[in-house]
Order: structure tokens, then C-alpha cells, then sequence
């Protein structure tokens, strides 16, 4: 009998103990699931966050990016290229000489796209002159019915060994002078040939490019044009 009651004892409190695991293990299940809750919740308000600062930066940045796009658009119009650059340079160099700034502008309107030349281009060559040069009287030559000369100087040319010679260097800098008979000063330029150039001569503009010749000589031909 004794063992009887000590089985069915043993059973009660195996049982109590199992229920108390059961409700324990379910209290805790609870909590995590609970805590799990409130971390998705959390997660999803951070989520949401991001997603609106993201939007936000995403916005920012289109803003930027229209910003950059107007200020490249306006650097295209109030930096001019290279070549418009030269131009409103060569403008300023003329109103600083006194030219009236409606002159200019009406010299601009009348410019058209086309040159309209009259007459076949003229080519002469002169010897170019140097430290060594010993030769006089064609080292100069004349166009516009002798009204613009052109002439030059140039470094010489060495040898093997290092010795200079009467003739220029084609591969050296040149300085050619154009001077207008009773124009005022030589118009000067220096540079490697080819070189160009254009003189105006009344309602007249005469174009001259220059390039290497023969040993000593620079072949220049002109070109006149209407003006402006």
C-alpha cells in the first residue's frame, strides 16, 4: 500500500512540476514572442525612416544635379571658347586704341561667313634674314601695288657640328614685319611658320599666310578681300 501512495505521489509531483514547465516555458514563449513583436515594429519604423531619408537625398541630389546643369548652362554663356574669347580681346585692344564702340559693332553686323575676294591670290618669297645673312635687296617684298612690305628675321641654322649658317631654321620661331606705306608702325608677329596675317587697307583686307621655302626663303602669298 505504502508503495502505492509513494508511486501515485511521485506522479502528482511530476505531474506539478510538468504543468509548472509547461505554463513557465509558455510565459516565456509570451515574452520572445512579444519582444520579437516590438523588434519588427521597430525595424519597420526604422525601415520606414530610411526610406524617407533616402527620398529625401534622392530629392536633394535632383536638386543639386538641375543646379549644376544651370550653372554649366550659364558658364557656356558668360565664358566665351577660345576662339570667341580672341575675338572680344582683339575688340577690347581696339577700344582701348579709341575706337568707338559703335564702329566696332557695325563692322561686326557687316561680316559675313564668306570672304569675297577679288582676284587670284599673289605669291612672292623674300630671304629671310638672320646674324649671318651677307645678301641685300631680297630680303623684302611688296603687295597692294607696293603700298604693304613684308619682311622677317630668323635664327640661323647649325651644322653637325654646332656651326651656324647663313640661311634660317624653318624649325625655329620667325618674327615677320608688315609695314603699310604711311600706315603707321610695323605690324610684327613671331612664331613658328606657317604664320597669318591680315593687313586693312581702306575698304580693302589683304590675308597673308606664310610658310617655308627654299634654303633661305619664306613664300608668302596674299589674298585680297572686301572689308569688312
Amino acid at each position: 500500500m505504502r508503495k502505492v501512495v509513494g508511486w501515485v505521489l511521485a506522479m502528482a509531483v511530476l505531474a506539478a512540476m510538468g504543468l509548472w514547465s509547461y505554463r513557465t516555458g509558455s510565459s516565456l514563449a509570451r515574452q520572445e514572442e512579444a519582444r520579437l513583436r516590438t523588434d519588427v515594429v521597430t525595424l519597420a519604423e526604422k525601415v520606414d525612416g530610411l526610406e524617407e531619408t533616402n527620398a529625401g537625398l534622392r530629392g536633394a541630389l535632383a536638386a543639386e544635379q538641375v543646379k549644376t546643369a544651370d550653372l554649366q548652362a550659364q558658364y557656356r554663356r558668360d565664358v566665351p571658347d577660345n576662339e570667341t574669347a580672341r575675338i572680344v580681346e582683339l575688340v577690347r585692344g581696339r577700344r582701348a586704341e579709341g575706337i568707338p564702340a559703335d564702329r566696332l559693332a557695325e563692322v561686326i553686323r557687316a561680316a559675313t561667313a564668306q570672304w569675297k575676294c577679288t582676284g587670284d591670290p599673289v605669291t612672292r618669297r623674300f630671304i629671310l634674314r638672320t646674324p649671318l645673312t651677307t645678301v641685300a635687296g631680297n630680303d623684302v617684298v611688296a603687295f597692294a601695288n607696293g603700298t604693304i612690305t613684308v619682311t622677317g628675321t630668323g635664327v640661323s641654322e647649325v651644322d653637325a657640328q654646332n656651326r651656324a649658317q647663313a640661311w634660317y631654321d624653318p624649325g625655329q620661331a620667325v618674327t615677320l614685319s608688315f609695314n603699310r606705306i604711311g600706315g603707321g608702325p610695323a605690324q610684327d608677329i613671331t612664331g613658328k611658320l606657317p604664320l597669318f596675317h591680315s593687313v586693312v587697307v581702306s575698304d580693302t583686307i589683304y590675308r597673308f599666310s606664310a610658310v617655308p621655302g627654299d634654303r633661305s626663303f619664306v613664300s608668302v602669298t596674299a589674298q585680297a578681300c572686301a572689308y569688312p
